[in-house]
């Protein structure tokens, strides 16, 4: 669980601990400890930054009931705070039956997997779906020997092709193991259904999609890795890191110090460059979105708006199938740090660090549910899972290139009078692609980049919808007049015998063919919008076509097959 906030009845009734009789002193030999107890929220702002608080509860004398998860690294220094509380016992309630093999795990789909069954199934979806699935690793291996798998699910593996890239993780907490299990049946729902369900072709055909099923395995298996439950699995990972406050602080210098499953997935998104993601909880049923070191009257997101929708969106689609589910905090959506602050935490790092944009989902009150009620939270989640990722084609986006070369261009997108804390974007090489979710209205986006004049255009976004807009950015090195030279289209690119070069304004002068030594093959002389160029001489390779108006020239590279 990340953090919570429940009525205390809730807190009674539907909480996976129950409460020890034994005299509260630490078993320092147990890899965490839940412990309750009760303070002033100005105490609790103290201990949040050291301590793994993991479900808050209000009371009327303005105090709260706070449960904390303590590790070992943790215990003396907990009891130097001098605080009262009551030592909590796992609660073996739940029936957690186990799928050995992965015919067992997707037979009925109401069983969590072992180790073994969870390999087996990552191996089985690219086996089954080799065109359109490759399991690739994050970490190879853990200090606990395990790996950190991950799922890229597209129509073409190995060409993004300009797609917005998504990504989905789950059980960085290893004892709350619901969004694992989530992942794995949404990997299996992706592949199964792609010829049948018109959104997820959609999705698969125009979304570069990555899934971790699994953050923690070292947590989750910590015991057994044949085994889920409050008792062989931990919140830790095996070396009794929180994984949930380990990552860089925002404001802080960027270490090199950091747990291995963390560091790996630093290296791994900023490689990726997603532009939308979400991570999995488990205790509570609320979205939560950034900023969680930070409160909203601290200092809010710049996109706040657009998150509070796209929160209220994911909640609201579950209240559809079930009115009763996700109904913490304001009705199931909250701000992190206006739940409670933390710091360190994967989602902040996302969207600071990265620029890319995550929050965080709890998907169950209780961290290890009866392995029979899998298939309700499935249910419950399965749109709002398939409607996120979707989310990564709205907004702005396109494709921005040199004006001259036509080649794209790595550049920053940024919004007037709104971007702030690196909530701005960048198009991406090697396509030049830019995608910018944003929430409804009239915004005015600048387009800069080193030698380049920056661009400003007015964009008017729709929620739920796209708006294209490809941009062509001058290079600061050639004339004034060549910056409003015409726009110039040369088709087919590549070209078999003969390709066609169009003006969109002026009349072109004269096309000529240079190779890539400088030497002239062809000049030919035009007077027209557009013109034909013969290239059945030229060998098969790569050539300079510039195209002569009579106020400058344009460049043009052109590849014969």
């Amino acid at each position: 669980m990340r953090k919570i906030l429940l009525p205390l009845l809730c807190l009674l009734t539907v909480t996976a601990f129950a409460q020890s009789r034994k005299s509260p002193t630490f078993n320092r030999s147990a890899l965490q400890t839940y412990v309750q107890t009760t303070m002033t929220r100005k105490a609790l702002r103290d201990i949040s930054p050291n301590f793994s608080v993991d479900k808050v509860t209000s009371n009327p004398d303005g105090t709260v009931d706070v449960r904390i998860c303590v590790g070992p690294r943790d215990y003396d220094a907990f009891e130097q705070l001098g605080i009262p509380f009551t030592i909590l016992e796992p609660d073996d309630k739940a029936v957690t039956a186990m799928a050995d093999t992965y015919e067992q795990l997707v037979a009925n789909w109401n069983r969590y997997p072992t180790y073994n069954a969870y390999k087996e199934a990552m191996s089985t979806f690219e086996s089954e779906f080799p065109q359109m699935c490759d399991i690739d690793t994050i970490l190879a291996q853990t200090p606990g020997n395990h790996t950190l798998f991950v799922a890229h699910i597209s129509n073409d593996l190995h060409n993004r092709g300009g797609k917005p890239a998504f990504f989905y993780t789950a059980t960085m907490h290893g004892d709350e193991p619901v969004g694992y299990y989530l992942m794995l049946r949404l990997i299996h729902y992706l592949l199964n259904n792609y010829d049948t369900d018109a959104q997820v072709r959609q999705l698969v055909d125009n979304v570069d999609i990555w899934i971790c099923p699994l953050e923690n395995p070292d947590g989750t298996y910590r015991s057994s890795n044949t085994q889920i439950n409050s008792w062989y699995s931990t919140r830790y990972n095996y070396n009794g890191d929180d994984m949930n406050r380990s990552y860089p602080i925002i404001g802080q210098p960027v270490a090199k110090n950091y747990p291995p499953e963390v560091q790996a997935m630093m290296d791994f998104g900023a490689e990726r460059h997603f532009t939308l993601s979400a991570n999995f909880h488990g205790g509570a049923e609320v979205v939560n979105y950034p900023w969680d070191t930070w409160t909203t009257i601290q200092r809010a997101h710049a996109d706040q708006s657009w998150w509070d929708y796209i929160a209220r969106c994911y909640a609201d689609t579950c209240h559809a199938v079930n009115a009763s589910y996700m109904m913490d905090e304001n009705n199931g959506v909250t701000e992190g740090g206006d739940w409670y602050v933390i710091t360190g935490s994967r989602q902040d790092y996302f969207n600071y660090y990265l620029g890319c944009r995550e929050m965080t989902i709890e998907v169950s009150s209780d961290k290890v549910v009866n392995s029979n009620l899998l298939p309700t939270f499935w249910n419950r989640n399965r749109q709002s899972l398939l409607n996120y990722i979707g989310e990564s084609l709205n907004g702005f986006r396109g494709i921005v290139t040199d004006s001259v070369t036509n080649q794209p261009i790595a550049a920053r997108v940024f919004v007037e009078n709104h971007d702030e804390d690196n909530s701005h974007t960048y198009s991406r090489l090697p396509y030049g692609d830019y995608h910018r979710p944003i929430r409804r209205g009239t915004w005015q986006v600048t387009f800069s980049a080193e030698g380049y004049f920056p661009k400003t255009l007015t964009l008017t976004a729709t929620d739920g919808q796209c708006l294209v807009q490809d941009v062509q950015l001058v290079p600061t090195n050639i004339s004034v007049a060549d910056r409003n030279l015409p726009k110039v289209s040369v088709y087919p690119n590549p070209a078999s015998n003969e390709v066609r070069v169009t003006s969109d304004q002026e009349e072109i002068v004269s096309v000529e063919l240079y190779d890539l030594a400088g030497r002239r093959l062809v000049r030919k002389t035009v007077g027209e919008l557009s013109t034909s160029l013969d290239l059945s001489s030229c060998a098969s390779g790569v050539y300079n076509l510039t195209v002569t108006f009579a106020n400058g020239k344009v460049s043009k590279r052109v590849v014969k097959q």
